[in-house]
């Protein structure tokens, strides 16, 4: 029986990872955009872009960057963050639609991604490359959903981690997300997820977190 590789007429190897992670306002989005941009320009790639439900920059089946420079918008598949895998059978017909293999996958605001270890592995081993894009800490300064799991993929099939940098209004390096409420520091017993939320990038000497029970 032939596998789906013999089918397509590629070798069956895995795809390599990207991970860009960082806290708001680092870029993140804006480097996924430019990188799909590239591999969809010189290297005549395919790229499926995925939008998280979650997901509120931008509108409906538009993944945006805050950065008003650069690549600042792509169109995206939306899909539910609660549920992933209903998008294996949307690559499927997207291949069977374009007559080629979709060559790369990018994720961006993978952090609100239910599954994202399983599912990124499994995009792997089915000959993709992924790329993902995400917070690697909340606003409590804990790891946020998978993020920082992806790693050991990095490790095992291969790729890059891109910590990218934003900084605090005093000048320094930030690394955390202040979330902001009415313009005060949020609460650490607040919901995770809250619509309409703001946030600042702060440095270790200006993230304030009241409640922190540590």
């Amino acid at each position: 029986m032939n596998s789906d590789a013999d089918v397509r007429g590629v070798q069956a190897v895995p795809g390599k990872i990207e991970l860009i992670m960082g806290p708001m306002r680092s870029n993140k989005t804006a480097e996924l955009l430019r990188r799909a941009e590239m591999r969809r320009q010189y290297a005549k790639q395919y790229v499926l872009v995925l939008k998280p439900s979650d997901d509120t920059k931008g509108g409906p089946g538009l993944v945006e960057s805050r950065n008003p420079n650069g690549h600042a918008r792509m169109q995206a598949l939306e899909f539910n963050s609660a549920d992933p895998w209903p998008v294996l059978e949307k690559i499927a017909e997207v291949e069977q639609e374009i007559g080629k293999r979709v060559e790369c996958v990018a994720i961006d605001e993978g952090q609100f991604v239910s599954d994202l270890f399983l599912f990124a592995r499994n995009l792997l081993d089915a000959n993709h490359d992924v790329l993902v894009a995400g917070l690697d800490l909340d606003f409590r300064a804990l790891p946020f959903g998978e993020m920082l799991n992806l790693s050991w993929l990095v490790n095992a099939y291969g790729g890059s981690i891109t910590e990218c940098m934003a900084y605090c209004t005093c000048g320094a390096r930030a690394l955390y997300s202040q979330r902001l409420i009415d313009g005060k520091p949020a609460a650490y017993d607040c919901p995770v997820k809250v619509p309409g939320d703001a946030y600042e990038p702060r440095c270790a000497e200006h993230f304030i977190l009241p409640g922190r029970p540590h």
